[in-house]
């Protein structure tokens, strides 16, 4: 195909057009620009007091309101430390092809089990520390589901 110059001049003004455009936007925008910068350095800003500097040590009466940890606390918080730790366990265990399934479902029954003597060793535990068993309530179900999951082959 061949361009011959008629072709070329009946594009040209529509480029010309584009350059004048883009041209006028920009020094459109830069006109904007230094008008808002001049009207900013003019303008004084209003006077706004600091913040009030709080001092920390106002809120160190709430420290008496701190009760001890009961012994029956700790031995219900030792424990469930120990079945998160066996959680890391079967995370490792999952992770690792080496150690195989076999590993990590012992491991995922350990804690079942854990769980398990925990809710029975305490029936109380939710009126002497609820936020203990709301832990213990989801690691429960955290244990099921992991059990079923394994039961449904989802490993494999």
């Amino acid at each position: 195909m061949k361009i011959r110059p008629d072709q070329i001049e009946g594009v040209q003004p529509d480029q010309m057009q584009r350059r004048n455009k883009a041209g006028q936007s920009e020094s459109a925008f830069g006109d904007f620009l230094n008008r808002e910068v001049a009207r900013g350095e003019t303008a004084a800003a209003p006077n706004i007091a600091p913040p009030p500097i709080v001092n920390p040590l106002l809120a160190a009466g709430a420290v008496a309101n701190v009760r001890p940890v009961s012994e029956d606390g700790a031995q219900v918080a030792g424990q469930v430390e120990s079945i998160l730790d066996k959680w890391d366990d079967y995370a490792a265990a999952l992770a690792d092809p080496e150690a195989g399934l076999k590993s990590a479902y012992g491991t995922l029954d350990e804690i079942a089990d854990d769980v398990a003597s925990l809710k029975a060793g305490q029936p109380d535990l939710a009126s002497t520390h609820p936020g203990l068993k709301s832990i213990v309530d989801e690691l429960e179900t955290l244990a099921a589901a992991e059990q079923f999951k394994f039961n449904r082959g989802d490993y494999v």
